[in-house]
């Protein structure tokens, strides 16, 4: 059995039987297909949920990374956050778990984390791991039950092989060649398309990141993934809602820069004006084929991946630098196709990029605009999904992928060095 988290519908490799054809009325099949169930809490659970410290634990299911006062922070999906030393990248320890329930994001500032714990959000004071502050119900639910005082908050799959009518396999849906049946079918959108996904006091997050904290105010993609939602973090222990601006279609990132806010969802990237923090304009929207969509500002340019994530769409795996000099009018300037570009950082002229199953690779970016045809270095044997590059001097990749939290120095990028790892136990 396999769940599905709530950011990211799975990309399955089960097919179904062939079907032959039926004779009318009287045809049956031994069919193999993906039946889907929901999974539900009560919000009674949600409102008695807290976070409690735990001994380390190890990583099984990493998610969303943060970076903060030497510290790395790795989500656990729907479980909590792995707390790692980082002092020496060489010798990452990894000190302690906080259990969240349901958690999927987090954010931080002033020894402060902000992490939802389904619907709600926990202020969590990284000191001593105590809960100093909630607000309850300020992250929509992803489907509600409201007759049985339930919400929805992820879905099982599970493989069922069982003989069936004709009228039966044609009410399987067919999802990017893999079949699908069970309860939620009725909800098939809401399955199927549920993908969203510094400086001062405030720590550093992915490319891939739905968080993000400007200021005294906290932005996060909801899960109906058409929305931003705007928390007033004037008081720090108790967030409370400012704003909701509806944003586009089916969002996935988000990325700050100076007084700007990057929206990334897998129809375009959208520019938004950030200097009334409250009421941000938008500024303007470069769009792309369909398909996942992290950003990366840097300079005068906007580095976008596209990847062809099964809930995203089929779109081209390739890179895109985006002229956004005038951000009224963001100008694409050049494309390079690879392989299955992901999320992505750039420090000083290189260009840092996760390849999913293709590894982590280093690219030469003195010129933006020639930045894919100057592959540097490339680590094969590793499966990358984001990366944070080390603020300061130090050329330290922080490299998150499904078999564990990966360093590599880049002091040379064409001979990058694995400093450390804590691998994945499953």
């Amino acid at each position: 059995m396999k769940n599905l988290p709530l950011f990211a519908a799975a990309a399955l490799l089960l097919g179904v039987s062939t079907f032959s054809s039926c004779i009318k009325d009287k045809c049956s099949r031994t069919v193999t297909y993906i039946s889907v169930e929901p999974v539900y809490v009560t919000l009674e659970e949600v409102r008695n949920s807290t976070a409690v410290r735990e001994e380390p634990r190890e990583l099984k299911e990493p998610g969303q990374i943060y970076y903060y006062n030497n510290t790395m922070y790795v989500v656990e999906k729907r479980e909590g956050v792995h707390v790692i030393d980082n002092t020496d990248p060489r010798n990452p320890v990894n000190t302690a778990f906080i259990k969240i329930a349901g958690n999927q994001d987090i954010a931080i500032k002033d020894g402060l984390m902000y992490a939802n714990s389904y619907v709600d959000m926990l202020v969590i004071d990284l000191q001593d791991y105590q809960v100093v502050g909630r607000a309850e119900g300020i992250i929509q639910p992803f489907w509600e039950d409201l007759a049985n005082d339930r919400i929805l908050v992820e879905y099982v799959e599970k493989e069922v092989t069982e003989v069936m009518s004709c009228e039966e396999q044609d009410a399987l849906i067919e999802r990017g060649g893999v079949f699908f049946g069970g309860p939620m079918l009725a909800n098939a959108e809401a399955v199927f398309d549920a993908n969203l996904s510094s400086a001062g006091g405030t720590g550093i997050a992915g490319s891939l990141a739905h968080f993000s904290i400007i200021g005294d105010y906290l932005y996060t993609i909801q899960h109906d993934g058409y929305s931003m939602d705007i928390f007033d973090l004037t008081q720090p222990t108790e967030p409370a809602h400012a704003n909701t601006v509806r944003v586009g279609f089916h969002l996935e990132t988000l990325f700050p820069y100076g007084d700007k806010l990057f929206v990334g969802s897998n129809v375009g990237m959208f520019i938004y004006d950030n200097s009334d923090p409250v009421n941000p304009v938008e500024l303007s929207m470069f769009e792309h084929a369909r398909a996942c969509d992290p950003v990366f500002v840097y300079g005068d340019y906007a580095y976008v991946t596209l990847w062809d994530g099964s809930s995203c769409g089929a779109g081209p795996n390739q890179l895109d630098v985006i002229d956004i000099s005038d951000l009224a009018k963001p100008v694409l300037k050049s494309s390079f196709t690879l392989q299955n570009p992901h999320g992505l950082s750039v420090k000083d002229n290189v260009l840092l990029l996760c390849e999913g199953d293709f590894g982590f690779k280093s690219f030469d970016n003195s010129d933006p605009l020639t930045v894919g045809d100057h592959l540097l270095g490339h680590a094969k044997n590793v499966h990358a999904t984001d990366v944070i590059s080390l603020p300061g001097n130090a050329d330290v990749a922080m490299v998150i992928g499904e078999g564990g939290f990966y360093q590599y120095g880049f002091d040379d990028p064409e001979n990058m060095e694995l400093l450390s790892v804590i691998e994945v136990k499953r």
